[in-house]
């Protein structure tokens, strides 16, 4: 697995930002996490992406009520991706995490 210039998220961080600009969401970018962050049916809606220590991303969706941390959900989506194989599928694997954030 090869580690980039900024770590796991190097390689996945420009399609992250087309996605969210095409999707009309947030993206928020911290250290060793990324989350797209959206509002629907009254929840906000997330698909985090956070780097485990031997360097894979592992993607969930979540939702949860808006300053109301005890009310979040999240549902892992797979096992943690090595960054090379989440860029190459990240559209088709952040449309299912989209899909169930929004079933939630």
């Amino acid at each position: 697995m090869e580690e980039h210039e900024s770590g796991p998220f190097g390689v996945v961080d420009p399609k992250l930002t087309i996605y969210a600009l095409a999707n009309g969401m947030d993206l928020v970018r911290d250290e060793g996490m990324r989350r797209l962050e959206w509002y629907r049916d009254g929840r906000e809606r997330g698909i985090l992406m956070e780097a485990t220590p031997d360097g894979t991303l592992r993607v969930t969706a979540e939702a949860w009520v808006r300053g109301d941390a005890a009310s979040m959900s999240a549902l892992p989506q797979g096992p943690p991706h090595a960054p090379d194989a989440l860029a190459k599928n990240l559209s088709a694997i952040l449309d299912q995490a989209l899909e169930a954030a929004n079933g939630m």
